[in-house]
């Protein structure tokens, strides 16, 4: 899949269809995803406290979650195959 995640709105909607999916994971992706969760709040609150002068402070931020969600939703896709 060659989707690139670079707006919050997208980082955000791949983090729901995970927190969906997860509920039916197994301990593995349960343990990448609580290791991704805080990265992703902590990026929520960067971004709602400096509005949209702050998406170019943390892009490289976004750009790391986003592979990182990329990576663990296509894992569970592939288990879901």
């Amino acid at each position: 899949m060659t989707e690139q995640l670079s707006t919050w709105d997208d980082l955000r909607r791949v983090a729901d269809e995970l927190e969906l999916k997860i509920h039916l994971a197994g301990m593995e992706a349960r343990d990448r995803w609580q290791q991704l969760q805080p990265r992703l709040v902590k990026l929520e609150q960067q971004l709602s406290h400096a509005g949209e002068r702050a998406t170019e402070a943390v892009s490289h931020e976004i750009t790391a979650i986003g592979q990182a969600l990329r990576k663990l939703r296509d894992d569970l896709q592939a288990r879901q195959n």
